[in-house]
């Protein structure tokens, strides 16, 4: 069986979008990846956390492994971004750490211009297209079983550093519960408030249904692009 490794510098809720890559390669080849994660990525350990879950559930996933872009860029002599392409600095320093172990490397960016221009096309799609691989379009998010805590509440998930549902009424989650159990309160909830945030690609993925509340002015192109796979959408 081959060896294949993803590498991802992207941050929590783009990350998410590799999942369902992972689940088509595993399908069509009858393969487990090993992933690699930008360690220094903020709310990173909740991508860790819920990936490890799924992996209880479903295979595809062998391992996850932890680097630190900023010294590896630090290493080779190059500044560049760890979301964008290009990310040379990550397939060369995956060669040379792993030594030739790996049949396979691939490494996951967004093309920063075409974010820019709203020309990007779903995540999952834009990354896999890239390297001639595909989406499982079936593929969903396994969180364990409901928690069914406020199945007579609505419940709500803002950003944490920017929260725009303050004057929303329902049971705010915090982040302390683990994104895990979140997830599962959410699933077992009467309805699910969030904004936009990883969290709600999270809810995507596990095909939760929510409400979004959108402070944004391009709702259709983050539809486009973030929720392709979803289990409904209903802007408050």
């Amino acid at each position: 069986m081959k060896k294949i490794l993803f590498i991802s510098g992207l941050r929590f809720g783009d990350s998410l979008h590799i999942l369902p890559i992972v689940s088509w390669l595993h399908k069509q080849r009858d393969v487990r990846i090993d992933w690699m994660y930008h360690s220094q990525v903020e709310y990173i350990h909740a991508l860790v956390d819920l990936v490890r879950e799924h992996s209880k559930h479903e295979p595809g996933i062998n391992a996850m492994r932890s680097f630190n872009f900023w010294e590896i860029s630090q290493w080779s002599g190059q500044n560049i971004n760890p979301s964008w392409r290009p990310y040379i600095t990550l397939t060369d320093y995956a060669h040379k750490l792993y030594k030739g172990f790996y049949d396979e490397i691939y490494c996951f960016a967004y093309s920063k211009e075409a974010f820019e221009a709203q020309t990007i096309n779903f995540f999952s799609e834009h990354f896999a297209q890239e390297h001639g691989l595909g989406v499982d379009y079936d593929f969903r998010l396994k969180i364990g079983e409901p928690d069914f805590k406020f199945a007579d509440y609505p419940v709500k998930i803002d950003k944490m550093y920017a929260p725009v549902m303050q004057d929303i009424p329902a049971i705010e989650l915090s982040d302390k519960n683990g994104v895990v159990e979140n997830m599962r309160l959410c699933a077992g909830a009467k309805a699910v408030l969030t904004t936009r945030t990883g969290s709600a690609v999270a809810l995507s993925l596990a095909r939760i249904p929510f409400y979004i509340k959108f402070v944004d002015d391009d709702y259709d192109f983050f539809i486009k692009t973030f929720h392709v796979m979803t289990g409904g959408i209903t802007r408050l």
